[in-house]
């Protein structure tokens, strides 16, 4: 994927995907999407499906179904009131949306397209992006799709019992905007709807990462950083800090998902140690955040994850 996407093109996919095959009849997907059907099919975000062989036929209050036969070149059905009547092509053609293009939308949205390839857990349904650094934390991200079906609700819990225990939370991201916000994950796993994470004053699709962060935070029982970032309660670990500490800390915590220089940090903090270490070691030991949630790189280079 090259270039942006239009988040108006995606909430027109998102409805699609909400179909149980999660395809368009052509008429309406040239009618939907306008001017974006051939850069969807030309891009495959819409692969052609299947031509149906069977339609639905009005019959004064009530309709039949009327099976489809070819006819000097064209498709049609026999009514008995009108005969033979002609069915256009793009009345009988299915478009599918493709859920690898769709995937690495959402991947590029939150800026991981290039790091891991989505795994399908369950066909068409359930997808593991991989553990990815979402503003300041490392977040294992799970997509899902028809998760008011209890068979994929079941095949979801069933993956998060087994790969995500408290320890390894994941962040499930469901497309279906219409879930209960009351439903439970087995855990400490949380779910948030994509349609409440989209940046909707924006043109094109983008994803609020701070609400998907805020999201890890609230569902592991982080209090987050007390005023002045002098200590920290995560995922059941209380942290204190020196006040030079918390100022370091809260450089680093102001830079976000950027790295920064341990020079850097020390200038900001106008410490005269020559390494954050040492700013961060006390009677010989390292802080027990030191390599928790203050992560480094071995070249100097530090970042927050929490």
């Amino acid at each position: 994927m090259n270039k942006a996407t239009k988040r108006s093109v995606i909430d027109k996919l998102l409805k699609v995907c909400e179909t149980s095959e999660a395809s368009i009849i052509e008429k309406y997907a040239r009618t939907d999407f306008g001017d974006f059907f051939h850069e969807l099919t030309a891009d495959s975000a819409l692969v052609n499906f299947k031509t149906l062989k069977v339609v639905s036929v009005p019959d004064g209050d009530d309709e039949f179904v009327a099976e489809i036969e070819r006819r000097d070149g064209k498709n049609g059905y026999f009514s008995s009131a009108d005969g033979w009547v002609a069915v256009p092509d793009e009345d009988l053609t299915l478009y599918k949306v493709n859920f690898d293009w769709l995937m690495q939308a959402i991947m590029a949205a939150l800026d991981i397209a290039d790091r891991y390839k989505p795994k399908a857990v369950l066909e068409e349904y359930i997808w593991a992006l991989g553990q990815h650094r979402i503003e300041t934390r490392n977040t294992h991200i799970i997509v899902v799709r028809g998760l008011r079906n209890s068979t994929v609700f079941q095949e979801l819990k069933a993956h998060l019992e087994k790969h995500h225990q408290a320890k390894t939370p994941a962040l499930v991201i469901t497309l279906d905007p219409l879930i209960s916000e009351h439903l439970s994950l087995p855990n400490q796993n949380k779910l948030v709807k994509l349609t409440d994470a989209i940046k909707w004053d924006k043109d094109q699709f983008e994803i609020n990462t701070a609400l998907l962060a805020g999201t890890m935070r609230g569902n592991r029982n982080q209090e987050g950083f007390s005023s002045g970032f002098r200590s920290l309660s995560v995922n059941g670990e209380q942290y204190t800090f020196t006040p030079k500490q918390a100022e370091a800390i809260e450089f680093l915590y102001n830079a976000g998902s950027a790295t920064r220089h341990q020079d850097e940090i020390l200038a900001e903090i106008n410490s005269s140690q020559r390494k954050l270490l040492q700013v961060f070691r006390s009677g010989g030991k390292p802080h027990k955040a030191w390599g928790v949630i203050i992560k480094f790189d071995g070249k100097g280079n530090y970042w927050l994850e929490i």
